[in-house]
């Protein structure tokens, strides 16, 4: 058995993937690909996680946990996705850290799921968009509330990351860059899902509805359709072209500013966040997705 589990971050994907997955579930069964509910299981799995840390847990556990949650007869691997499985917004940034409890999180799933293969998913995101963007969440309590005295400029992802390889060294780790999602999208869903190569989903042009104008939209999904790409290499040209032309400019601009910062603030933190990236895509126990 194979649980494959999306963590987000918040504020990268919004629930496109799930919703994606979900939508072609009739599909993606007969691979052997089970997408349950949501709302079966994201208070579930973080309750029980919770519940269940300091008690054994073996393949008892994990059968009567995945009996309460598939519905299908024949499964090889479970999609789980939840931005709230390593933190709620409120507490996504504290003690010098992106997500510091996200070690901790990672090992308690991975524990509800003793003898099956366990997956992790992650998109990231530049901290100079991320930080104001968590900031200005309903649900984050303000930029006091997240940032409280925190040092943005000394905030890594590379350190969150390797904090959730230590905690489950025996677990895959994917990782992308959010600002790459656009080139890369096809590839993730695939990635999470584990469907074959030449499985053609449904609604996989939503994500990029508001983003790229409905005229482009239309003509992206005609040409792949048309002339389906030999290669990712292939696609994500494409992609790209489609995007340079009809992508909406809008779209493209995103305010990048918390109280206290100075003007150059979001260019030190992108420059900082180039570096993190590419030192990810060297880190040991970790898949990095480039576009």
């Amino acid at each position: 058995m194979e649980i494959a589990i999306h963590l987000g971050a918040h504020l990268t994907d919004e629930d496109r993937l799930i919703r994606c997955l979900m939508r072609n579930r009739a599909v993606l069964a007969r691979d052997g690909i089970s997408i349950p509910g949501t709302s079966r299981y994201r208070t579930l799995l973080r309750r029980t996680a919770h519940e269940m840390r300091d008690t054994a847990t073996d393949a008892e556990t994990q059968e009567a946990l995945l009996d309460s949650l598939i519905t299908e007869d024949t499964v090889n691997r479970v999609v789980f996705s939840s931005d709230c499985f390593l933190s709620n917004h409120r507490w996504a940034i504290g003690k010098g850290q992106i997500y510091p409890d996200a070690a901790a999180k990672v090992a308690g799933l991975r524990r509800l799921f003793p003898s099956a293969r366990v997956e992790f998913y992650m998109a990231i995101r530049n901290p100079a968009t991320f930080l104001p963007a968590l900031a200005e969440h309903s649900g984050a309590g303000g930029a006091e509330q997240v940032m409280g005295a925190e040092n943005p400029l000394l905030l890594r992802w590379s350190e969150t990351l390797g904090r959730i390889h230590a905690a489950v060294p025996d677990c895959r780790l994917t990782v992308w860059c959010d600002e790459d999602t656009p080139l890369l999208w096809p590839e993730i869903l695939r990635e999470v899902s584990g469907h074959p190569d030449d499985r053609v989903l449904e609604g996989v042009f939503d994500w990029y509805r508001g983003f790229v104008s409905e005229e482009g939209l239309r003509l992206m999904g005609n040409w792949l359709a048309e002339r389906p790409p030999m290669t990712d290499l292939q696609r994500r040209k494409v992609l790209s072209a489609f995007l340079d032309k009809f992508a909406l400019p809008e779209k493209l601009e995103v305010e990048a500013t918390l109280p206290g910062w100075q003007e150059d603030h979001a260019d030190i933190l992108s420059e900082l966040y180039a570096q993190d990236v590419d030192l990810i895509a060297q880190m040991p126990g970790v898949d990095f997705l480039e576009a």
